[in-house]
């Protein structure tokens, strides 16, 4: 072996991470896709070589390698020189959770298809800002010592306001919107960010007022999105307020009276879950208003339903009955209502799931079983998400019975499909859940719960 600092110190940046030689080379590949879409031809011989003082990285490479592993300068210094710089220890400073957004979402790209192209330079921008941030962060917490990345900026594309450029946009859109049942969260956001702020640049171009009407009905449907992401599935109440602001006020621009209508019956989520009731119900008159503009009888069916839920929660039982037979009313009329491309979160049978939400907590426990089971039976199979929250209800309703057995098994199920997709909502019920089962703790079947849990986590 050569006797090369450099080399020895590449070695070195790799096994504190815990890294193969081929994850090395992996993850160089996914960085060089998202930072240039561009795919390499690295592999683990390369990486070995390198470390072996046998060959040394080209330009490129030093490149990718520097921004691979954290360091704040040159990691191949001119001349033969040794690098000073001290990268964050291993776990400290959440690289490998960045690391891990940044691989899903450069192999998102591909799923993206050809219009994914032009998010790239704003979807580096996005996770370049992400590593700062937490590693700001980290160091005010006195857990990780100042370390920058060393990053090249992209020159992103100017991309002007064209109905070629709309309708590669929606199409995104819909891309989005097909992943968001089977994506893990962190990494579907930061497309749908870097969208916004493409959206943000094209903004100021000049266009016609139809085509600006349009922009602004496809960012209202990308920000609506961002705003379940934040609040459903990562617990970030903050965030998912601004996007639904922003969805709100775009869909106004676009003449938009239904995306407005939703913006506002999802931002009535964000009080409830404080114990803000009036204000959620607040949300949701203000949100009826708005459909009553442009009638739309599924819409209307949904903020019932939502209604019903905030009125389980804040204990008004019959008011939230109430509730669920006018959202059922509403979905049975027969005027026809217009198929809504970004409506896809709300049907007959996740109204029954509400329903037998309110049923559980009115403590009619039969109607609840008979209600969810049904609802569950009817579930599209890829509404993963969903289906871990009826799970979990339905998991509660054989507890209120006495079933132990039951309860944990659809527990466990519930804990699967979270597995497969994480969702904050799903998540919450099933901690619940387990508290609520605590007295049984020692029981056979709450045991094997629990190893099922741990091993999924």
């Amino acid at each position: 072996m050569i006797n090369n600092p450099t080399a020895t110190r590449l070695r070195a940046l790799r096994e504190e991470r815990g890294w193969t030689q081929q994850d090395v080379a992996d993850q160089l590949a996914r960085v060089a896709w998202l930072r240039q879409h561009q795919r390499i031809g690295v592999n683990s011989d390369m990486v070995a070589k390198w470390e072996r003082g046998v060959k040394a990285p080209s330009r490129r490479y030093r490149d990718l390698l520097s921004v691979l592993f954290g360091v704040d300068g040159w990691l191949f210094p001119p001349n033969g020189g040794t690098t000073v710089v001290q990268p964050a220890r291993p776990g400290e400073d959440g690289d490998h959770s960045v690391l891990d957004t940044l691989s899903g979402a450069a192999s998102l790209l591909d799923q993206l298809g050809p219009n994914g192209s032009v998010l790239q330079p704003k979807m580096y921008e996005v996770w370049k800002e992400e590593v700062m941030r937490r590693r700001v962060l980290l160091k005010l917490m006195g857990l990780a010592p100042t370390v920058g990345v060393a990053i090249q900026e992209l020159r992103p594309q100017t991309l002007q306001p064209t109905p070629e450029v709309l309708c590669g946009l929606d199409d995104l859109a819909d891309r989005y919107q097909a992943l968001y049942h089977s994506t893990a969260p962190t990494v579907l956001l930061t497309p749908v960010i870097a969208h916004l702020e493409t959206l943000s640049d094209i903004f100021h171009e000049k266009t016609t007022s139809a085509i600006w009407r349009k922009l602004h009905a496809n960012r209202a449907r990308v920000a609506t999105l961002a705003g379940r992401i934040s609040f459903f599935d990562l617990q970030d109440p903050m965030a998912a307020r601004g996007y639904y602001t922003l969805a709100f006020e775009s869909a106004r621009e676009a003449g938009d009276h239904l995306q407005a209508a939703s913006a506002v019956g999802h931002a009535a989520f964000i009080p409830a879950a404080d114990h803000g009731f009036q204000s959620s119900l607040d949300y949701l008159h203000a949100a009826i208003d708005l459909v009553g503009k442009h009638p739309h009888s599924t819409l209307l069916s949904w903020l019932g339903a939502i209604e019903s839920e905030i009125n389980a929660i804040a204990g008004s039982v019959s008011a939230a009955l109430n509730s669920i037979d006018h959202a059922r009313s509403a979905l049975s009329t027969p005027t026809s209502s217009e198929t809504l491309p970004w409506f896809d979160y709300y049907d007959a049978v996740r109204l029954e799931g509400f329903a037998g939400y309110v049923e559980l907590r009115a403590g009619r426990f039969e109607d609840a079983r008979s209600i969810l089971a049904d609802a569950l039976d009817r579930l599209p199979r890829e509404a993963v998400k969903q289906r871990a929250v009826f799970l979990c209800d339905l998991a509660t309703v054989h507890l209120q019975t006495g079933d132990l057995d039951h309860t944990c098994s659809l527990a466990g199920q519930a804990a699967d499909q979270l597995h497969r997709a994480g969702y904050a909502t799903a998540s919450g019920r099933l901690r619940e859940l387990r508290a609520a089962i605590e007295p049984w703790g020692q029981s056979p079947a709450v045991r094997m719960l629990d190893e099922h849990l741990a091993a999924q986590s």
